[in-house]
């Protein structure tokens, strides 16, 4: 009894001819391409180009404000919102107070960001381009400072809302 090609791992051409030990050589041939690209992608990276992790774009590494570093782990401004949604999922408490302070910073040095106390009101000519809800920086989240009083940066809940506005606004 004959087996189908499939089964053997041959590769049936538009004819319905069996090619046999193409399989072998297209893998061959896409381990080569993926080698090829590693390469160029640290050849880049000695030249001061860094990729984002999550939507695999280049970006130059003199650039401080292009891409937020975590843990060895690049992402760019563009990539944040999602990336932050889904990460701060995965760390542990101590290790979100940690990141998120470093993303609050890195947001109010590059990107333009503002913290606000939630008594404020934002300014509603101004278009959002990302907000995120953070733990104060000055109280770490208690809303007191110094004992028994009220956080002045966050008006006492521990928390702030750090926005970012659209740029050119």
């Amino acid at each position: 009894m004959r087996q189908s090609a499939t089964a053997t791992g041959e590769l049936p051409n538009e004819g319905g001819e069996v090619l046999g030990g193409q399989e072998a050589q297209v893998t061959e041939i896409l381990a080569r391409v993926e080698q090829n690209l590693n390469d160029l992608a640290q050849g880049l990276s000695l030249l001061g180009v860094k990729r984002c992790s999550q939507c695999k774009n280049f970006f130059r590494s003199s650039d401080r404000g292009a891409l937020f570093g975590s843990d060895g782990e690049l992402v760019c401004f563009g990539c944040v919102p999602a990336w932050w949604a889904a990460r701060r999922e995965q760390l542990s408490c101590e290790d979100v107070q940690k990141t998120e302070s470093d993303l609050v910073f890195w947001l109010r040095s590059f990107h333009n960001a503002r913290l606000m106390k939630h008594s404020n009101k934002p300014d509603e000519d101004q278009p959002v381009r990302f907000e995120l809800v953070a733990s104060c920086l000055e109280c770490r989240g208690s809303g007191t400072l110094l004992g028994d009083r009220r956080c002045r940066y966050c008006d006492g809940p521990g928390t702030v809302r750090v926005i970012v506005p659209e740029k050119g606004r």
